[in-house]
């Protein structure tokens, strides 16, 4: 019952509880009124015994002492046909050593007297007896005198314990009715002072599926501060997670703003110099064209600026397309970024030093993520390298995954720029794209690990699973 109860609601837990309370302690009282009102029928057939014997006993006791026996039976018998009241069935006279004296019944077949059973235990008392719904009462004729001997008397009780049975019936109805309603309102009770937190419970479950929303504290009682207090914390804390949610887009849009402005200079100055080139070339047409061997190499330039100018558009389409499926990765994903970076490597005097060791054919791994991932990590590497320095691309690859580490020979990473890359919802992280290789990492439940290299700047190695078999078809 108990681990049933476990598995309900805690806001019908509590009100069930108190309406179980309720009703195991209205049952308990029943339980005592029902024993008190037996205790009392029990004292009131013992004391309408008694006094029916007090009168028995002043009237056969001349014939007992007398030793009179044929008197003792006219006495018992006037007894029984004097019937006021109350019916007697048996009534005997027992002698000292429990022998019977004088013995008269008012029906032929009637229970034996227990001379043995009841009577010879104490010199007076009564019993209800099981068998015939009668009393047997007895006690000493003199009790200054117990030789003379002990009068006993079988009483009818019948209408008696029919009365005692429909009170406790009765009783019981009432008692288990009352302990029932008692229980319902005590659960009805329980569940309205148990709404604004029921309502809270409520608001707490839909928090975990969707937007968190504010309580209303106007459908608080005035005067209860608790209730008042606790709903304020959780809007408190509503409010709280509304606030980082708008600092986390907000922080978003302002990195990939910055990426796209980084971009924009590096595509603008990776287009800028194939233009001056069939820029000039286009000059060399307009005052040589005459000329058979400078009209062939101003086109062919113009050709390979075209080809230039193609290739840097293709791969800024590969690199920020991430709604369209990606193909798998390639050599050639890892040229196209080196294409991308170049102009703006170039501009600091930074060499790239690119190492691949792969296979020949593509890598199980989605192209478009991968080719952010390093794009950002080779910006943020350009910018904290001095001029003249050297960056290392390395890349390997084995059976089960894919690692990338990039090497610069710049200060190493500050404190927010490394919490922008390692720790996800940090309002101190900053980081030129960094939150968005961390995102990326995450979401292909890769690894990411920071190493600071004394006089040669930082190293940040990314490992990256392998699809699952499933997805490699």
């Amino acid at each position: 019952m108990f681990r049933r109860m476990g598995r309900l609601p805690l806001t019908v837990r509590i009100p069930l509880g108190v309406a179980v309370l309720f009703f195991l302690v209205s049952s308990a009282l029943i339980s005592l009124s029902l024993h008190g009102l037996s205790r009392q029928f029990e004292r009131q057939i013992s004391n309408l015994g008694q006094v029916y014997l007090d009168g028995l006993s002043a009237a056969v006791l001349p014939a007992v002492r007398a030793g009179d026996q044929a008197q003792m039976l006219e006495v018992l018998n006037r007894a029984l046909d004097t019937q006021v009241g109350i019916v007697d069935r048996t009534l005997a006279i027992i002698g000292a050593q429990g022998q019977l004296i004088a013995h008269v019944a008012r029906y032929a077949e009637v229970e034996a007297i227990p001379l043995k059973a009841q009577l010879a235990k104490s010199a007076s008392g009564t019993y209800l007896s099981a068998v015939s719904n009668g009393v047997w009462t007895w006690r000493l004729l003199d009790e200054n005198r117990p030789w003379l001997g002990t009068v006993a008397a079988n009483l009818d009780a019948g209408d008696f314990i029919a009365q005692r049975r429909s009170l406790t019936i009765e009783l019981v109805l009432v008692g288990l009715g009352v302990s029932l309603a008692g229980a319902g309102l005590g659960f009805l009770l329980a569940r309205r002072l148990q709404r604004p937190i029921i309502r809270l419970t409520q608001q707490l479950r839909a928090a975990r599926r969707d937007t968190p929303e504010l309580l209303d504290l106007r459908a608080v009682k005035p005067g209860d501060n608790e209730l008042n207090e606790l709903m304020e914390a959780y809007n408190w804390m509503v409010r709280s997670v509304q606030e980082r949610e708008t600092l986390a887009r907000r922080h978003d849009r302002i990195e990939r703003a910055a990426l796209l402005g980084r971009m924009s200079a590096a595509l603008a100055h990776e287009v800028r110099n194939p233009l001056a080139g069939m820029q000039t070339a286009l000059q060399t047409l307009r005052r040589f064209g005459h000329q058979e061997e400078a009209r062939r190499d101003a086109i062919d330039f113009i050709d390979r600026g075209i080809q230039t100018l193609r290739s840097v558009v293709d791969a800024s389409l590969q690199t920020f397309r991430p709604d369209e499926p990606s193909p798998r990765l390639t050599l050639t994903d890892i040229q196209d970024v080196q294409l991308l970076v170049r102009s703006e490597a170039r501009r600091k005097r930074i060499r790239l030093a690119f190492r691949n060791d792969w296979p020949g054919q593509a890598l199980p791994l989605p192209a478009a993520p991968l080719r952010q991932i390093l794009l950002n990590l080779l910006l943020n590497a350009v910018a904290a390298s001095p001029p003249g320095a050297e960056i290392e691309v390395d890349s390997e690859c084995d059976g089960s995954r894919l690692l990338l580490r990039v090497t610069d020979q710049g200060p190493g990473f500050p404190d927010h720029a490394r919490a922008a890359l390692m720790q996800q919802g940090d309002e101190h992280a900053e980081g030129m794209g960094l939150g968005i290789v961390r995102e990326l990492v995450q979401g292909l439940a890769g690894d990411i690990a920071i190493a600071d290299a004394p006089g040669r700047g930082a190293a940040v190695t990314v490992q990256l699973p392998y699809a699952p078999s499933e997805d490699r078809t």
